[in-house]
């Protein structure tokens, strides 16, 4: 006949034997939720690792595009490549889209414009050609970058009148650009003579 004494230990180490079971099966699901993590980090590392690298190589190697430009402070060189690229996409863009009248056949003659189509162009070349760009940023592109230009071309300060004929400013729309420095000595000396 079995007793109380000889029962309850084998049901405790029954018990026993359970929750050490489960407490082997949970330590067995954390190592490898732990290696998984590993893994994912060691990856996510590597990628970051990989892109630094593509970035430092497209800033270092020689001859490669530009990823921004500014006319203001660009070497005659670069210019020239500028000048280049630009034309080249303004008349694939005007032979893309029906734009051949709102971006007319003369637009390097205004400068306004080849700003205008620098930046639109540049957020182009974003929306398209970079590997890293949203998914949106073509559509963005064409629901706000463009109209946008558009509409300064035919409605804003920049507004043309050349879809048949080249219609130059007039020379004193443009201020001529004074050398660093003389606006204030001029503005100083008038206020000099105020006295």
């Amino acid at each position: 006949m079995m007793n109380a004494a000889t029962s309850t230990p084998t049901q405790a180490d029954d018990s026993v034997l359970r929750q050490l079971m489960n407490h082997a099966q949970l330590i067995s699901q954390i190592r490898q939720d732990i290696d998984a993590l590993a893994h994912e980090a060691t990856d996510t590392v590597a990628g970051l690792i990989a892109r630094l690298e593509d970035i430092e190589s497209q800033s270092t190697t020689p001859g490669s595009a530009p990823t921004s430009w500014c006319w203001r402070s660009i070497g005659s060189n670069a210019a020239d490549e500028l000048w280049h690229l630009l034309t080249d996409w303004i008349n694939w863009i005007r032979g893309r889209y029906p734009l051949a009248r709102k971006i007319p056949p003369c637009w390097a003659d205004h400068p306004e414009l080849v700003e205008e189509l620098t930046a639109l162009w540049l957020a182009w070349q974003h929306a398209y050609e970079d590997r890293n760009a949203p998914l949106t940023a073509a559509a963005d592109w064409h629901d706000r970058w463009l109209p946008g230009v558009l509409y300064r071309l035919e409605h804003g300060a920049f507004a043309l009148d050349c879809a048949n004929d080249h219609h130059p400013r007039p020379a004193a729309a443009y201020a001529s650009p004074e050398p660093n420095g003389v606006a204030e000595r001029t503005r100083e000396g008038d206020s000099a003579h105020a006295d």
